[in-house]
């Protein structure tokens, strides 16, 4: 029960990431990156639905998205689509991963503007990464990694 990696796109590219632990498959971000807008775009145009999770044999890759909109445009532009993701083991408890996701994410359109989110700038947003472990907290940690951090 653990969340490997999480982070935060813009229309499909990196702003921010957090990894816990480290695969042996090591996935290029940008390839990942493409994967989760893709998937999300598709759940959006083939059902008109939000990307919530998806699961492979050992791991699911949960995902919250939220719509920014440039200032002054007043919806004449499409949104841009802010989506935070969670590759976490199969067994950990999606609903509680998601609640805290909701809450990084909020927290993070709090503490960024839509001017300093829009220009995808990562070096704003490094410091967001101790957040991750305070909002996270034990859901990041490996059930032995959390067994051996009480003694």
């Amino acid at each position: 029960m653990a969340i490997y990696e999480t982070g935060l796109l813009l229309d499909g590219k990196i702003l921010l990431e957090k990894k816990y632990y480290d695969s042996s498959n090591q996935l290029d971000k940008t390839l990942r990156a493409g994967l989760l807008s893709a998937v999300d775009g598709f759940a959006k145009e083939a059902f008109d639905t939000e990307l919530d999770s998806f699961t492979l044999s050992s791991y699911t890759l949960v995902a919250v998205s939220r719509p920014i909109e440039e200032p002054g445009e007043g919806g004449k532009k499409k949104p841009h689509t802010l989506m935070m993701f969670c590759i976490i083991e199969k067994d950990t408890d999606e609903k509680a991963v998601k609640s805290c996701m909701i809450d990084a994410v909020n927290q993070f359109t709090n503490r960024y503007s839509v001017n300093d989110i829009l220009t995808k700038n990562t070096k704003h947003f490094k410091k967001f990464n101790k957040r991750f472990d305070k909002i996270f907290k034990d859901l990041s940690l490996k059930s032995e990694d959390r067994f051996s951090a009480i003694f």
